[in-house]
């Protein structure tokens, strides 16, 4: 006798699919998880975080700092933001008044920048 798979005979092949419990669209939880359990488990976390930042940040830092330089400084490179956010506001050179020109060269001057940079 020769055996034939299922879709040779007719009938139809059995798949991973309908052998699992839920169907698609079906849930197993229909109600879902309680609305602000996820929350609550964040904020106690972060309510403690806090409070074991308040207690030992500081002299945690310090001691990193101390004695694990290279990792103290890898830690604060992580922290930093990857593109510094910067916000340039074109000025229209040729409405400013002369005064408005000369405080501006002295902001920049006070900012550390050079006004006469071209680049």
């Amino acid at each position: 006798m020769v055996n034939r798979r299922p879709e040779s005979a007719g009938e139809k092949q059995v798949t991973g699919r309908e052998l699992t419990q839920f169907k698609p669209g079906q849930s197993g939880n229909p109600k879902g998880r309680p609305k602000g359990s996820r929350n609550k488990l964040s904020e106690d976390f972060f309510r403690d975080l806090c409070d074991a930042w308040q207690a030992f940040g500081k002299p945690a830092l310090e001691t990193m700092a101390m004695l694990y330089p290279v990792e103290f400084v890898r830690l604060v490179a992580s922290l930093m933001p990857k593109e510094p956010e910067a916000t340039i506001t074109p000025v229209a050179m040729e409405r400013l008044s002369n005064a408005q020109l000369d405080a501006l060269i002295a902001q920049c001057i006070e900012d550390g920048l050079d006004p006469a940079a071209t680049d």
